[in-house]
């Protein structure tokens, strides 16, 4: 029932992109009866919605296990075809050759051309979680229509930065990048993983209000960015009301005006409380997992999580994030390979890397970090790992 009057109050508000995953439980076969209900009550027609979905993909997946697989997916939503369809984490270089070179199970990638061909797909994309670089390499491949990542106001959380050749990895390259090759920008949790914005820190409020409240923020950043589509997870009708309120004021004057003022604000207290070298600099020469080939530590994110907390007091936030590092790092096995511990913990290329360890000597991991910033970074880490 409240999967039902959700949906029906988002059709209300004007939202029709209703998006979902095989890996998400059982979403996929709630939607399709909810779904029913609201074709057989006529409060929409299945032409009216944008229906997408995603699946995930391994080492043992043949085409036709995937093909099939997805056609089941189709199924259980009911609907007949899916607008859009995503490859469910491309989060690493075996995804991309499980896609475009699996050798004798079939390229991947096919079985969704033939699913186009068709008519049971009619748009293809990723989602992923990847390291800027993976993200880079599948978008020049030109068979996406679209893509699914992480992009935020106060960084692209499992990176921050640019994304420049030998800095920290980010995806403000990869959205200029997909622009470029005309490709849909769908944003990943922008409310959650991009700081916590549905219960914000009491600064980041003081930081925007009165003109904007973070989720509003937020939002309209990315949409002047060039992102086309940002998710909001709603568990009741009423959690769209903000996103909504956003969309509806974006086309607006005033919007735009409130959104220079905060962004405005937020460069003056990041020049004030980080300091300007500090601030432009930071990324420079961090490595994260991908770079760091003996212990996968993701120090470029950890850094970015110091600044975070200076900036906006998401300490709520960072902890969460931060979490997943220990985790990562509590399971992390020396006598392995960093391919084979990345593989190991099935959850380790989504929310990728290792903590910070005061026992080891990061003088390799850091060699190419400016002497100046050298002191902070280590400080930075520090920080983050006791709180």
């Amino acid at each position: 029932e409240n999967l039902v009057n959700i949906i029906r109050h988002s059709l209300h508000c004007g939202v029709n992109h209703i998006e979902t995953a095989q890996g998400y439980g059982c979403s996929e076969l709630q939607i399709g009866l909810a779904l029913k209900q609201l074709f057989d009550e006529g409060v929409c027609k299945r032409e009216d919605l944008i229906i997408q979905t995603k699946g995930g993909i391994s080492s043992s997946t043949s085409k036709s296990d995937y093909k099939s697989s997805i056609l089941q997916q189709i199924e259980r939503l009911g609907v007949g075809y899916l607008d859009l369809f995503s490859v469910h984490g491309l989060n690493t270089d075996d995804h991309y050759n499980w896609l475009f070179d699996h050798g004798e199970k079939g390229n991947l990638i096919d079985a969704l051309k033939e699913l186009r061909a068709e008519g049971k797909i009619r748009h293809i994309g990723f989602s992923t979680h990847a390291p800027a670089h993976i993200i880079k390499k599948a978008i020049e491949t030109d068979v996406f229509d679209y893509l699914n990542l992480h992009y935020h106001f106060m960084g692209s959380y499992t990176a921050s930065g640019d994304g420049t050749e030998g800095q920290l990895e980010g995806n403000a390259e990869n959205i200029r990048l997909a622009q470029k090759h005309d490709m849909g920008i769908f944003i990943i949790s922008p409310y959650d993983k991009g700081g916590r914005l549905y219960a914000p820190s009491n600064l980041a409020r003081e930081i925007m209000l009165p003109d904007l409240e973070p989720m509003e923020y937020g939002s309209l950043w990315l949409w002047d960015k060039g992102a086309h589509t940002i998710v909001c997870g709603a568990a009741r009708p009423s959690d769209l009301d903000q996103p909504v309120l956003a969309a509806i004021r974006s086309s607006t004057d005033k919007a735009k005006e409130d959104l220079a003022v905060v962004t405005r604000r937020i460069k003056e207290r990041e020049e004030q409380v980080l300091g300007k070298d500090w601030a432009e600099s930071w990324h420079v020469g961090l490595p994260n997992y991908s770079q760091s080939e003996q212990r996968g530590f993701q120090i470029g994110n950890i850094v970015w999580l110091y600044n975070t907390i200076l900036m906006y007091g998401m300490l709520d936030f960072a902890k969460d994030r931060y979490g997943t590092l220990t985790g990562n790092a509590k399971r992390w096995d020396s006598n392995k390979t960093w391919k084979e511990n990345v593989f190991a913990n099935p959850g380790f290329n989504w929310m990728p890397g290792c903590a910070y360890d005061e026992s080891y000597d990061y003088t390799s991991d850091l060699k190419d970090v400016p002497e100046q910033n050298l002191p902070r970074v280590l400080e930075a880490m520090e920080f983050v790992h006791k709180w």
